[in-house]
């Protein structure tokens, strides 16, 4: 077992409804381990409501035992229903940014979720959004925006618990494609603190004339980079390190942990178990189980050749120990947040030897 924590993430839906100077927040939210028992809501930052006790959600605990296979030993309060004046000075002019802290019943943290209210719809997606295929290259076009919505979200939280995102003068979307989390991320801070970067070319070329305020650059698929040494205090890369093979990544660990000054904050995802046991080929079990480390070339690889070569995108699976063993070369692992996905490694750069 790997010397960090490996935390479950929490996992939450809101709905917020304004009317004049009142609003309505409901939904639910929960950490699969621990029995919920209270709830505090912010908006843009101000407190709104505090110590809300939640109640029993049979559809929430039936929906997660029947696709996750979720089996709670405790009942499952979740569920919130709240109507309250809006906190002075709450700006609504802008999309709502939401923080719920979720307690249990002695009071303790068990953690703050982030999301923000107004969603742009399918249509609009479809209409505005990136054309088809830059969407493909970056994990399909259906659910397009939903997706890039969650991740922004999760992001948030699984960040958040170290390091507020709003101090974080720089930020870097390493890998960031065709712009489907960082449109999302500018929600959540002001778009003129993010950088997008990434090795396709036309991503970048789309990414620069229809999202206005991030920076975009194109950089080569090895390091190094231009971007100048501890400029970014934090850096978040989706679905990287699980398409690189292993000397490219300890490459870009090193590269990281360059342009990340002492104390910044690196959120990188890596593919869980419970996905690894579903989708690693058999043939790969032997060297996983020795080395912790497996790999190998998809056939969607030839599509991203233009930009890379042949074989440059893989399919890529860690163990926790060789995560431990590796990356905490270059970084202190802090926590690993558990998605059933892809889960979320939160590593801490240290200052140069």
């Amino acid at each position: 077992m790997a010397g960090f924590t490996l935390t479950p993430i929490i996992r939450a839906h809101l709905d917020l409804l304004v009317h004049g100077n009142l609003a309505r927040a409901r939904g639910w939210i929960f950490r699969p381990e621990i029995a919920g028992e209270s709830v505090d809501i912010n908006l843009n930052g101000l407190p709104w409501v505090t110590s809300l006790r939640l109640f029993e959600r049979d559809d929430v605990r039936l929906h997660f035992e029947r696709t996750l296979g979720f089996l709670w030993s405790h009942p499952l309060r979740c569920g919130f229903d709240v109507t309250y004046q809006l906190p002075p000075g709450c700006d609504l002019s802008q999309p709502v940014v939401l923080s719920v802290a979720l307690y249990d019943c002695a009071s303790q943290s068990l953690g703050v979720w982030y999301t923000y209210n107004g969603r742009v719809s399918s249509h609009d997606v479809a209409k505005y959004g990136p054309p088809a295929h830059l969407q493909e290259r970056v994990g399909g076009a259906r659910d397009f925006q939903s997706v890039g919505t969650q991740l922004a979200s999760l992001i948030m939280t699984c960040i958040s618990k170290y390091k507020p995102v709003t101090a974080a003068h720089r930020i870097l979307d390493w890998g960031c494609g065709c712009g489907r989390v960082i449109r999302e991320m500018m929600k959540f801070v002001p778009p003129s603190t993010l950088t997008g970067c990434d090795i396709d070319t036309e991503a970048i070329a789309w990414d620069k004339t229809h999202i206005p305020g991030p920076t975009f650059d194109r950089i080569d698929p090895y390091p190094p980079t231009a971007y100048s040494s501890g400029v970014f205090g934090l850096i978040y890369g989706i679905s990287v390190m699980t398409h690189l093979d292993e000397q490219t990544q300890l490459s870009w660990l090193e590269e990281l942990s360059r342009i990340a000054p002492p104390g910044g904050i690196v959120a990188l995802s890596v593919i869980g178990e419970n996905l690894r046991k579903t989708n690693m080929p058999a043939e790969l079990a032997k060297i996983f189980h020795e080395t912790g480390f497996a790999s190998f070339v998809p056939g969607y690889s030839r599509m991203l050749a233009p930009f890379s070569n042949e074989g440059y995108y893989r399919e890529t699976y860690h163990s926790f120990a060789y995560i431990e063993r590796t990356w905490g070369k270059f970084f202190d692992i802090l926590e690993c947040f558990e998605t059933k996905h892809q889960d979320i490694l939160i590593l801490r750069a240290v200052s140069a030897s």
